[in-house]
């Protein structure tokens, strides 16, 4: 295979509404704004399609009043045998992360955690719910 097929879960970590997310042209998302700290999900949309074992991608963002940016994204650490969900991460600053899932995942803690801390707010809740830890590793020697 060349390209594989994953459908999209994008997350708003940042402050702006979000009217469409695109890649290779397809909408793959939009969503409201979050309150600072906090992140939002428009759910899963299927499909866009990826060169296999990809390293970056560009991602348009659409915004209101006809604003926009596009940037690249890195796509981190591996790509899954079994590769199904492209998740993108919207952070403050504009900046985007993808990565590359063979499961359904959730907000990564990691990022949150981050936003927190550059925000200067304080936890106030201990969360035991389902958090994606971040990029996970393969176990099986491949890079």
């Amino acid at each position: 295979r060349e390209t594989i097929g994953l459908s999209a879960i994008v997350y708003n970590y940042s402050q702006e509404a979000l009217i469409g997310v695109y890649i290779g042209g397809k909408e793959i998302g939009s969503m409201d704004s979050v309150k600072p700290g906090d992140v939002t999900s428009g759910g899963t949309i299927c499909c866009f399609r990826l060169p296999e074992n990809a390293t970056e991608v560009e991602v348009d963002v659409k915004l209101p009043k006809g604003q926009g940016y596009k940037t690249t994204a890195q796509i981190e650490k591996w790509w899954p045998d079994l590769a199904h969900y492209g998740v993108v991460h919207i952070l403050p600053g504009r900046k985007v992360v993808l990565e590359i899932r063979s499961v359904y995942t959730w907000p990564r803690k990691d990022l949150l955690d981050q936003q927190l801390k550059q925000l200067g707010i304080k936890p106030t809740v201990k969360f035991s719910g389902p958090m994606n830890d971040g990029p996970q590793e393969r176990t099986d020697g491949v890079k």
